[in-house]
């Protein structure tokens, strides 16, 4: 390139499409009027210089390599001792904080972060996920043994420092740690799906294990045997159960709707073990125990809190939605509701009732009562005021 004594301005490389231009300049010849004309600036215009292109495939694999090696090594030492798994969240915490620090360190680009975290991913924690959630030769897999060890040794937070206590921060840790390390967010049109549509990832199998640990805390503690259908306590111990549990979901992993929906299919599959016979004598339970704690909201209405004390009654009744449990359950709800709307008539409690749980009425024979006596209230209303108009009329003749 030969540079003119008018020029201000020029062009080395032009419409570059490789990374790392590299530009060497010579000054051969330097003569204008006799005074040394030096180079002032380098500017490089064209693609900006990137490690990525050109450490991609040896970055992904070997941080795939040497994940696969962790996650195998981690897997077998939980499959010969499961106390081992309490171990995880520290090992998992330092290897992706070591994986994070040298991407925001060395690599710092989107794209390499985003490619960092699925090859850790899919390498380290999928497969340690697969592996603590799939059930051994009795059917129980490490981390269901791990969540049943957590429920039964729940403690009060005053005890922080307590041998459960600890224990219960660690199962937290870990299981916090596994649901939300979750790199879902980041996934693009590309990233690859199991069979049947699922995903890949192991927040679905984690998922599936606390529903099978609520059924498995709901057989035995709230729906024991045939006898269970004649405990006079049967309903208080199933909604203490389900408040608990419900906490429980939240303490580990969070307000997050597929663990919520656990916990529903967790009780719904318990439920649906009673027999016919069974079935009847708790359906009749339950709709006595609600019409009870109804009673005791109507004369509590307009009180502060009603509304969320409402919500709490409710909430484990909607899992009745669904099952065959749900029609005789209709059955007895629908006479105490009949009961209670000859003595107390129609209110807005009873509405707000029907809306919460409507799903657990499958004939909607609550909804038609409510709906059938706000009708009737409203051409009472309309009698009421044709004979006024027609008691006018015939003051009016007299007059």
């Amino acid at each position: 390139v030969t540079v003119l004594p008018s020029d201000s301005r020029v062009i080395l490389l032009e419409n570059m499409t490789r990374f790392w231009p590299v530009i060497q300049i010579r000054v051969k010849r330097c003569q204008q009027g006799g005074i040394d004309t030096r180079v002032r600036g380098i500017e490089v215009l064209g693609p900006k210089p990137t490690f990525w292109p050109i450490f991609k495939e040896q970055l992904c694999r070997r941080t795939f390599l040497s994940c696969t090696a962790r996650a195998r090594a981690w897997c077998q030492e939980i499959c010969r001792d499961r106390g081992r798994l309490l171990q995880l969240f520290g090992r998992l915490n330092r290897a992706l904080r070591h994986e994070q620090g040298f991407a925001d360190r060395f690599l710092p680009d989107d794209e390499v972060a985003q490619a960092l975290g699925r090859t850790c991913w899919e390498a380290l924690v999928n497969p340690l996920v697969q592996s603590i959630t799939s059930p051994d030769p009795h059917g129980i897999s490490p981390l269901a043994w791990l969540l049943s060890k957590y429920l039964e040794s729940a403690e009060p937070p005053c005890h922080s420092m307590s041998r459960g206590a600890v224990f219960g921060s660690r199962v937290r840790r870990l299981t916090q740690l596994l649901v939300h390390v979750d790199p879902r967010g980041l996934r693009g049109p590309g990233w690859p799906r199991a069979r049947g549509g699922k995903s890949s990832c192991g927040l679905w199998g984690i998922s599936q294990c606390w529903h099978g640990v609520v059924q498995q805390q709901v057989e035995r503690a709230a729906v024991p045997g045939e006898a269970a259908g004649q405990a006079p306590d049967l309903v208080e111990q199933y909604c203490g159960l389900y408040q608990r549990l419900r906490g429980a979901t939240e303490e580990l992993f969070g307000q997050r709707a597929a663990f919520m929906l656990a916990l529903a299919q967790g009780f719904a599959r318990a439920l649906l073990q009673l027999s016919f016979l069974t079935a009847l004598h708790v359906s009749e339970q339950f709709a006595r125990y609600l019409d009870g704690q109804i009673q005791e909201l109507h004369g509590a209405v307009g009180s502060a809190g009603s509304l969320q004390q409402l919500q709490r009654i409710l909430e484990p009744f909607v899992v009745f939605s669904g099952l065959e449990l749900a029609h005789t359950f209709e059955h007895f709800y629908r006479h105490y509701l009949g009961d209670r709307l000859l003595v107390q008539g129609l209110s807005w409690l009873e509405g707000a009732i029907v809306e919460q749980i409507g799903l657990c009425f499958p004939s909607r024979f609550p909804q038609e009562m409510l709906s059938n006596l706000a009708e009737s209230e409203e051409l009472q209303q309309q009698f009421y005021l044709f004979q006024l108009q027609e008691r006018d009329k015939r003051l009016l003749e007299l007059d």
